[in-house]
């Protein structure tokens, strides 16, 4: 493990910064106090580590890395409030972020009409299977999802009574980042999936790969796919930097990439995990050339 040389910049919610750590000559990961960046739907929302390349966030609409979201029997919950905190151990920097899932998605038509959520989850569990067993069409289902700006169907995040809050703990080393994702102070009642996101931008990561042998690019990556091999990475073929993931006892590995104009834009290895889970714990890697 490489040893880690780090600028830790730590200010109050009031300054309005981030948590900076540098990585490399050329990395480096923030953590927001807030909801930021705002970025086209995941706006409101609380977001991950923000990965910076050569002085530029690339999170995009991507939620960032390490971000819990859990699926229930009629809604899935999001955090659009969280509490940051910082643990410093000699060379090794621990951010500790508590989510808060206080957050649903409502769709809204025009200006103030809402669509009834079983009809819409209906005709978007239809469109999502259709959409998953065509890959090969991506580009023509891109461009529906398009057509919903010009009818005016937004998201709209609305805030709820909480149901629970999940602690993250990254430990931030040179080229590692290791998460811990704690759910044991979750309502499980109606619990059905948890969640943990690792996404940045799909405009700045357009490859994936694992160690199968697998290579796509762009829409050929898909919205959700399972991910089979030991290990998978996104990488840019831009800026030579990829993140690396790997498989985990007891949890399902996805990839995901989505670029639609004005709506999506990540690319993502995400976790999937049963109720019970309790602790999960993983590693990013951060690789450049």
């Amino acid at each position: 493990m490489n040893s880690l040389e780090t600028t830790i910049k730590l200010h109050s919610s009031y300054v309005q910064k981030p948590v900076n750590v540098n990585l490399t000559n050329r990395l480096s990961v923030e953590l927001y106090e807030d909801s930021r960046p705002h970025c086209m739907e995941t706006a409101p929302l609380h977001k991950g580590l923000v990965l910076v390349v050569d002085g530029q966030e690339v999170i995009e609409e991507g939620m960032g890395f390490g971000v819990p979201v859990v699926k229930y029997h009629d809604k899935t919950y999001f955090s659009s409030s969280a509490d940051v905190k910082i643990e410093k151990n000699q060379s090794i920097l621990i951010v500790n972020k508590t989510f808060i899932l206080d957050a649903i998605s409502r769709k809204k038509f025009w200006r103030s009409t809402y669509i009834d959520d079983d009809v819409y989850s209906l005709a978007r569990k239809k469109f999502e299977k259709l959409y998953l067993s065509n890959k090969k069409f991506s580009p023509f289902f891109n461009e529906i999802m398009e057509l919903r700006n010009l009818a005016k169907i937004k998201t709209e995040f609305q805030r709820v009574k909480p149901k629970g809050a999940i602690k993250v703990n990254y430990e931030i080393h040179a080229s590692e980042i290791s998460v811990k994702a704690d759910f044991s102070d979750l309502t499980l009642d109606g619990c059905e999936e948890l969640l943990v996101l690792n996404e940045q931008g799909s405009n700045t990561f357009d490859t994936y790969l694992d160690g199968d042998g697998v290579k796509l690019i762009g829409n050929k990556i898909g919205g959700w796919s399972e991910a089979t091999a030991d290990q998978a990475f996104m990488l840019s073929n831009k800026s030579k930097v990829s993140f690396c993931l790997q498989r985990k006892r007891g949890a399902l590995l996805f990839r995901g990439w989505e670029n639609t104009k004005s709506r999506f834009s990540w690319a993502g290895l995400n976790y999937s995990l049963r109720p019970n889970c309790g602790i999960f714990d993983y590693s990013i890697w951060l690789i450049q050339k």
